[in-house]
């Protein structure tokens, strides 16, 4: 892996039009998509950061991931998980375990067999009692995969390889992953990095196997090598300006060469050009 430059805060751009975005989804073109904290889901256009809204839900959204029909998942908070087609048509994708409703639907991931990962970031109480679900091909009701309760899981991402499940300890102040069994089925758990002080919420690897982390405070991006363990800074800004408070990260447009960071306590998207790196290429499987 090779070593990421901190990344020069006036080179920032912001993509407005967008209320209080939270998480980024990937389409298999490099399109991004973001939710608004007054329920829009948007479309962003890259070419002149613009920020299109083509869909409305019930409550607001989370987390997204993305088919290879450019259909939208998003984590519809406490109700569901729902569908939402280029067109903007929203139906009932999946359901919360035994028909209840979820405490807080956070962020979904697909594998290469149209699995959705799932997690459950609990009732932000400071009680670990969120958790992860595994959703199958087509939809359904949701079916708890890890066992025990985890604590804030937000963001999740899987390798390349598919033998872990990372996600984000948001109250934890940690990047924790689970391991994936051949059949499918949940393994050890490891914490790989406490971050002592901040608040992390969305991760995403780039192809080299590099873990990118965005830390709603303070005000942070970093880069997270599994192989040597290492920590690295790649933005920071202590005054909020001209990044303030991202809580995703991913990888947008053709080449997945553009860094996205969404910014709950702003209304714009951050824009990361040139930064050395290139995303891993998501899953978007055919439903």
């Amino acid at each position: 892996m090779k070593t990421i430059q901190p990344f020069n805060l006036e080179d920032i751009k912001h993509i407005r039009g967008v209320d209080h975005p939270e998480s980024i989804g990937i389409g298999p073109d490099g399109t991004a998509y973001t939710t608004g904290t007054g329920c829009q889901v948007y479309r962003l256009n890259l070419d002149d950061n613009t920020a299109e809204q083509f869909a409305t839900t019930e409550v607001r959204c989370l987390g997204s991931v993305v088919d290879a029909d450019e259909n939208l998942y998003v984590a519809h908070t406490t109700v569901d998980v729902l569908k939402i087609t280029p067109a903007g048509e929203v139906t009932v994708y999946a359901t919360g375990p035994g028909g209840d409703k979820f405490m807080c639907a956070n962020y979904p991931a697909f594998d290469s067999q149209g699995n959705m990962y799932l997690s459950e970031s609990g009732d932000w109480s400071g009680a670990i009692n969120g958790r992860l679900y595994k959703i199958p091909p087509g939809g359904g009701e949701v079916q708890l995969w890890y066992s025990e309760p985890v604590d804030t899981p937000n963001a999740i991402a899987l390798d390349a390889e598919e033998k872990y499940l990372y996600f984000v300890e948001t109250f934890g102040s940690s990047i924790a992953r689970v391991a994936i069994h051949d059949d499918g089925s949940a393994g050890e758990f490891e914490r790989l990095v406490h971050m002592p002080k901040h608040i992390p919420d969305g991760i995403a690897f780039d192809e080299t196997g590099l873990l990118w982390i965005a830390c709603h405070r303070p005000d942070a991006i970093y880069t997270y090598n599994l192989t040597s363990r290492r920590l690295e800074l790649f933005a920071h800004d202590w005054k909020g300006e001209a990044l303030r408070g991202p809580t995703d990260v991913a990888f947008a447009g053709p080449n997945r060469d553009i860094l996205l960071a969404a910014s709950l306590d702003n209304m714009v998207v951050h824009r990361f050009d040139g930064v050395g790196a290139r995303g891993l290429k998501l899953n978007h499987p055919k439903l």
